[in-house]
């Protein structure tokens, strides 16, 4: 039997609704139009259609409301104790199968011993009505054909159930060893930065502070510049370590530099940056948004102060919505680039910052504009309900 559910395909409502009129066109046949009750008299005959009408829609909720929907049935059954030969079986059938499809065992297990009781109380009546009432063999082959039917659509319930709930067991280990297996490559991924990159950047640190003290008398340019170096290297190793607490808690979310030290770090290195904020930033900001953010700006920033060069005018505009949040940066100017500069571009900065906005629902965009460079990006505030196309 085809169960439906509260996300079902349009061919899946479809074949539903085919069963269920198939259902009250079996049931309205094996009723035959008997109509005579058992006190004398007769039901009119729009009746027994009627609920035939009412019994279907019923069951076309039973994927959202199986409990609710077998009681309605159930409750219909009672027509038997006027009419003993007219017992709507196949409703309450149908019934069954769905709560055995979804519910817990005792509650599963109580639905059986209702059905049954009615099934019971069912063949007593017409075996009453009948024509010979005093041959109980009559009572025990239509209560084993009952219990057969009532049994194989209770078992086949109660197998799919079961095999659901394996499935959503299986489903729920693979997830928990993936997120140990991410774990636990987080981990080796924080142990191998930490070896290789954090000895570097500190190394980096030191040498600058030493030569800036050796540079004391020299030109206050180059005593400058070392400063500048020691000041970056202060800087990309705090956030080394924000992202080394991320990678070995993830759930922690670190206090990362704010966007105001990045600028003034850039400021110091000789950029002319301005900053220009519209709009009411909401308070309950996604951290991944805030983060892509200022990932955004910052590679807009080392960009400039490696191609644009000292002097370059840096143009920061933010951009706050009810939905969204844009971020441009624009450069134009400076100096030109340093000497090497092409050693130390490993020109993947924009190429990993796309992808960062990708997994946010958010785009961006880059190149030349007038004598200068623009990056221009657009956020939803909440990218992970723009992701979410399930009805």
């Amino acid at each position: 039997m085809a169960e439906s559910t509260a996300g079902a395909t349009p061919l899946r409502r479809l074949a539903d609704v085919a069963l269920v009129t198939v259902v009250g066109v079996l049931d309205l046949a094996a009723w035959g139009g008997d109509r005579e009750l058992i006190g004398g008299g007769s039901l009119p005959i729009w009746v027994v259609p009627a609920a035939a009408v009412l019994l279907c829609a019923a069951l076309l909720l039973r994927g959202r409301f199986p409990l609710a929907v077998w009681a309605v049935t159930w409750g219909g059954t009672a027509v038997n104790v006027v009419v003993p030969t007219y017992f709507p079986a196949l409703y309450l059938l149908v019934a069954t199968f769905a709560v055995a499809c979804r519910v817990p065992g005792l509650t599963a297990r109580l639905v059986l011993a209702g059905s049954a009781l009615s099934l019971g109380l069912f063949t007593y009546h017409n075996d009453l009505a009948g024509s010979d009432p005093t041959e109980p063999s009559h009572y025990l082959v239509a209560g084993t054909i009952w219990a057969l039917a009532l049994g194989v659509v209770w078992g086949l319930g109660r197998v799919l159930y079961l095999r659901e709930q394996r499935a959503r067991a299986t489903q729920a280990r693979l997830a928990a060893e993936a997120e140990a297996a991410l774990a636990a490559q987080r981990l080796r991924l924080a142990h191998d930065l930490h070896d290789s990159v954090s000895g570097a950047v500190a190394g980096m640190i030191l040498h600058a502070a030493a030569a800036r003290t050796l540079a004391a008398g020299a030109d206050p340019k180059v005593a400058e510049a070392l400063a500048v170096i020691e000041q970056a290297g202060t800087h990309a190793m705090g956030e080394l370590h924000d992202l080394l607490g991320l990678l070995r808690a993830p759930d922690h979310i670190a206090a990362a530099a704010t966007l105001e030290e990045l600028i003034e770090l850039n400021r110091a290195r000789g950029l002319r940056i301005r900053v220009r904020t519209d709009g009411t930033r909401p308070p309950d900001v996604d951290p991944d948004i805030d983060r892509a953010a200022y990932r955004l700006v910052q590679e807009s920033l080392t960009n400039a102060a490696k191609h644009a060069g000292t002097g370059a005018n840096v143009d920061i505009s933010i951009g706050w919505q009810p939905t969204r949040v844009t971020v441009a940066v624009h450069s134009t100017g400076g100096d030109g680039p340093a000497a090497g500069v092409g050693r130390l571009s490993t020109n993947q900065g924009l190429a990993g910052l796309t992808q960062r906005l990708q997994t946010l629902s958010g785009t961006v965009a880059y190149g030349p504009d007038g004598a200068g460079w623009s990056v221009v990006s657009e956020i939803p505030l909440s990218a992970k309900g723009t992701q979410d196309t399930t009805p």
